[in-house]
Order: structure tokens, then sequence, then C-alpha cells
């Protein structure tokens, strides 16, 4: 068993400790400073000190009570059960996932307690956190989670503290604790002055003040909210920030109506977008009325434009029995579609992609490639597989 010396004091950055176990590719110590991976927070990394050696810690895990420290493959012969061991972390990466592991619990903790909505998942990179809610909620509503956590991340000063109770203590206060509580004779729980309380063993800041401002930089279908904090934070609204000066000088609007400019230009390229596809209906309607050549009672198309390959696909009922279909994109891509039981799509563009590089690659009804090159008689070439196919 490893004494977790990081539930002691999270700020510590050295210590000392005894070797009571080599393994294969990991060694146990008596006591640690090192965050074992768990909770879906990365593990510490650091250095360890022994017999005039240093070995990089890039990893650490956990065994049932015991912390594994995965150290570089050249400690064998060098260490031995019951050498003295000098350890120190990784500060700054340390530091940079304890202010993300305290802002998660922050954001699950307002979710919580404004829309009732619980946090199904968390992800704790160095500055960087992934969340999964079991919920739906807005954008407004985002926006208002938004400003409440940078207000307690920025200068609220709430105090995070921990302590360690009986799980018999932790049942009795069960309504009040926000997550599960872990099947264990001792449950370590974490308090946000105030605001939150949860069982955890990750490691914290002191006050919520040191977290700084969070960045959420992806939103997805409601539920999923990517973000960041610390550093990345910083230098990602100072990036965006002058992106969106620059945006709005270019678009001559103030950055207030930038929003509502841009879901103006959207509804305008979704009418374009419209207006393109009845147009490429009535094309396709009239191409597959008239094939360009016929080889042995085999009907040849050809399209040279950027087509909707989905809605072309909706529309191969209006074209003959046995129709070969070929369409010439940008940036050299080719997509073959057959209608014949005689010829194979995929076999047809893997050896134009043999005669002039590239890649793709498909199924005998519907086959795409992007050529190195394209030959400028492309269609004889064409022309001239499927009639040796035939």
């Amino acid at each position: 068993m490893s004494k977790k010396l990081f539930w002691e004091n999270s700020y510590d950055t050295k210590f000392s400790a005894k070797v009571v176990s080599i393994g294969e590719k990991v060694i146990l110590l008596d006591k640690t400073l090192f965050y074992p991976e768990s909770g879906n927070q990365l593990s510490d990394r650091g250095y360890l000190e022994i017999n005039d050696h240093r070995f990089r810690v890039e990893k650490v895990t956990k065994e049932g009570e015991d912390i594994l420290h995965h150290i570089s493959p050249d400690f064998k012969n060098k260490i031995n059960i019951g050498d003295e061991v000098e350890g120190e972390i990784d500060w700054e990466f340390r530091y940079g996932l304890m202010k993300a592991h305290s802002s998660q619990h922050i954001l699950s903790a307002i979710i919580k307690n404004k829309y009732n909505i619980d946090t199904v998942r968390a992800n704790l990179n160095l500055e960087d956190v992934n969340l999964q809610l079991s919920q739906e909620i807005s954008y407004d509503q985002l926006k208002e989670v938004l400003l409440d956590v940078n207000t307690i991340c920025t200068s609220n000063d709430l105090k995070i503290n921990s302590k360690i109770v009986p799980h018999e203590e932790a049942e009795k206060i069960s309504e009040k604790i926000r997550s599960t509580i872990p099947n264990e004779s001792q449950v370590r729980l974490m308090e946000i002055e105030g605001l939150d309380l949860v069982c955890c063993g990750g490691t914290h800041v002191r006050n919520t003040s040191e977290i700084g401002e969070i960045f959420i930089y992806d939103f997805k279908k409601g539920t999923e909210i990517k973000y960041f904090v610390g550093n990345k934070a910083l230098q990602a609204s100072s990036t965006n920030n002058i992106d969106m000066v620059t945006l709005v000088n270019n678009l001559n609007t103030p950055i207030g109506k930038l929003k509502g400019i841009i879901e103006k230009r959207l509804e305008y390229i979704e009418n374009v977008q419209d207006r393109q596809k009845d147009l490429s209906i009535k094309l396709l309607e009239f191409i597959s009325k008239t094939p360009f050549k016929i080889i042995k009672n085999i009907p040849l198309f050809y399209i040279d434009f950027n087509i909707d390959i989905k809605l072309l696909s909706s529309m191969l009922n209006l074209f003959p029995q046995d129709s070969i279909i070929i369409v010439r994109m940008d940036f050299n891509k080719i997509r073959l579609l057959s209608l014949s039981e005689l010829i194979d799509a995929n076999e047809i563009l893997k050896k134009l992609i043999i005669d002039y590089g590239g890649k793709g690659g498909g199924n005998p009804k519907s086959a795409q490639a992007f050529l190195e090159k394209i030959p400028k008689d492309l269609l004889s070439k064409i022309e001239l597989l499927i009639s040796n196919s035939i």
C-alpha cells in the first residue's frame, strides 16, 4: 500500500520515500506525491532519483491500493528494494491538471444546481476538459453557466477543502453529496465552499480564484462541452479576441452585431445551397436522358462538376439499367457509380490509380479516387478499361 502524499498537500513538489517492490517495468514506493491516472484525470509526471541515477516518470497507475511508477526501462540492476528515493513532480503539469479538475467540479456543480442536469463523464487533460452531460442545455443556458463559472474562477475566492471520512459518515450526508459514494471504508470528500460537495481522490487548487477564466471552444448536441483553462485559456481568449476584431473590421460592423450578421450570411448561404440543389436535380434529370457514349449496350454518363453524391445516389433510378456514371470533381477527385453487374467500379478506379498514382477505394457499385494527376484523355482511358472489362 502506498501512502498518498498528494492527498496531504497537492502543492508539494518534492518528497523522499523507499522502494518496497520492483516489477518488470514499474517500481512501488512506500509513499508518493505522484498522482496515479484515475477518475479520468491524467497521472503526474516527473523524476525519481535513486542511487545517483535519475529516472523519468512518464506515467503512474493504480493497482488496488498500490501506486505504480512507470520509469525509464534502464533501471534494472541499478536499484534495490529498500533504496532511498528522492522524487520530484513536474509542477507546471500538476498545476494545470489541478486547475482543470477544480474547474470541472465548479462547472458541473453549477449545471446541476441551476438545471438539475448531471455530468456523466469528465475527461481531464492538461488545461483541457471534456464534459458529457446527461441532458441537453441551450446556448443561452450555457452563457449563464459560463458567466457564473468565470465569476467564481476569477474573483469569488471560494476555498476548496478535502477531508477523509468513514464510509458510514459519508452515507449519512449522501443527500448533500453530488457524486456517488464509492464502496470503500474511507471516503475522501472534496468541498467547494458554499457550492459543491463530492467524493473525489484527485488533486485540486486551494482557492477557486487560482483557476482563472475558462474558454469554451466546442459545444455539440447540447451535451458535449470542451474548454480550456489556465495558459491554454489565456492563449485561446487572446487569439480569438483579436481574430474577432479582425473579422468585424473586415465586415465593417460593430462586434455586438457580429452574431446577427453571421446568422444572416448563413441564411443566405443556405438559400443559395437550396437553389443549387434544385438546379442540380434538374441538371441530373437532363443528364440521365443523354448518355455521352454507349459501349456494348452499356450507357456511359459524364458529370464534370461538383455534385452531392448523396443527391446523385438518390436519383440513380432515373438512369437506364446497366449505366456507368463518371463524376469528376475538384482536387483530382473521381467518382465511379456502376449500375451494371458486369462492371466493378472499384476495380476500374484501382487500375487508374496504378497508372496515374493516388489513393482511393470503394465497392463494385460505388468507388472514388484521388489521382495524383488527371490524364487529358480521362474519358478515353475509362472507356477502354470498361470495354476491356466486358
